[in-house]
Formats: structure tokens, sequence, C-alpha cells
């Protein structure tokens, strides 16, 4: 398939063009800030008139940032909400229509493992996962009468620069150190969504982790309190 790659890193989608181009696939970058509906629409028109309605459509971009709800400011709180929630909204507003129409499509909305546990210090990024979550159950029951498939994926950590820029105490730092070799490989994370495409998966539950919080999450519900204090007691910052 033709790849049309979409991020605000105009240099890193350089990047992944030339990677796609050297495996013989044709790859179309656009710089593009998807919480900014405007850009969005251009980019789909644009899209639509050259190359007409997308078969699959991936809302993977994704930003968090590790502090207490209590001191996250508005700004973060507009910076998650934006790129986390509004922009799998305006890549559908601009994009699903047209796969409607056509009655084929496939959309995939990455949402994450914290979905179904909301780990201290990070509440307003699992918010919006909660969020992307729901609007993804509504979206598959809407689009299933038109042919179009939805899946949601729930992996847990993934071994990219997602987690570079996060800050913590000494016990955040050293959870930050251990990621590398707990965390999923992207590649590997890609080939499992390519065959939940394939297979026509409603939930792709990536690690024993999203798994059990999923299935067992009720089960589960007093060891969950305990567990969250716990890890809140350890890795929460108390600011001022």
């Amino acid at each position: 398939m033709d790849l049309f790659l979409v991020d605000v890193d105009g240099e890193g989608l350089a990047e992944v063009a030339t990677e796609a181009d050297a495996l013989g696939v044709e790859a179309h970058v656009f710089t593009v800030d998807v919480s900014d509906w405007d850009q969005v629409k251009g980019l789909a028109d644009l899209i639509h008139s050259r190359w007409g309605p997308l078969d699959i459509l991936i809302n993977n971009a994704g930003v968090a940032i590790h502090r207490d709800l209590a001191f996250t400011p508005m700004s973060e709180w507009r910076l998650m909400i934006g790129v986390n929630l509004w922009g799998p909204i305006h890549f559908v507003h601009a994009f699903v229509p047209e796969m409607i129409g056509r009655r084929s499509g496939h959309v995939v909305n990455v949402a994450s493992w914290v979905s179904f546990f909301s780990f201290p210090g990070s509440g307003a990024y699992n918010t919006t996962k909660y969020a992307v979550d729901g609007f993804s159950n509504a979206l598959r029951y809407e689009c299933h009468r038109y042919c179009v498939g939805v899946t949601t994926v729930f992996p847990p950590v993934v071994r990219t620069s997602f987690y570079d820029k996060i800050e913590g105490n000494i016990w955040t730092r050293i959870g930050l150190k251990i990621i590398p070799f707990i965390a999923y490989k992207p590649e590997a994370l890609g080939k499992r969504i390519v065959t939940g495409i394939k297979k026509g998966r409603r939930r792709l539950l990536i690690g024993p982790i999203a798994f059990m919080t999923f299935y067992l999450g009720g089960l589960m519900d007093l060891f969950l309190e305990g567990l969250g204090r716990m890890i809140a007691g350890f890795i929460c910052r108390r600011e001022r």
C-alpha cells in the first residue's frame, strides 16, 4: 500500500519516508498538526482530490506528560486533549465519510492499556485514552452497516521516543530505565495491527497487562485500588 504519513515533525517524516522507499513503498509526507481542524481538513481535501478515499486510517499520534492531576496546568490539558482526542475526532470527521460513501475501509484508533487502569501520575493522558476507547466503540457500531471496520488498539509500553521527555522523582527515573527491557518493539506492534485489520478485530489487547486489566478489572478492583495507591505514593510529585 502507498503511505500517507502525517506528523508535526517534518524531519522525522522525511526519515520514515526514506526507510519506506528502501522497502519499495511509496510514502507521501505531510507536516500537519492533528489538533488543528483547518490543517486536517485541508489535508483531507488534497488527498481526496488526488487519490480518492483512504483504504485504512490509523490514528496513532499521541503525547503524554507525567504530572499529578491537581497540578496539571490547562496548557498541558489542552495539548494532550488536542492531540490524543481531537486528533482522532478530526481525522474521522475528515476521512470516514468518504469511506462510508464507498462502503469500504478500516479505521484503527490507538488507545492504551491505561484505558482500563488509570495509572497514577499521568491522569490527564489516561483521561484522553479512556475517551478514545468510548469514541471508538460508538464509531464501530455506527460504521458496521457501511462495511467500514474499526479496531481499537490497547498497547502497553512501546519502545519509542514517547518516554524520552517524561520527568519525575527517583522512582520514575528508575522505571524509565527499565522500559527498554520490557517495552514492545514498534515493528512487533505494527505486525499485530496489520493482522488485526485483516481479521477485522474489534480490539487488540497487546500483552498480558492489557489482557488482565480488561478482562479481570472488575474482579481485581480491590487489588487495583491498592496498587494504584501504592504506585502513587512512590512516583507522584507534590508541586506547589
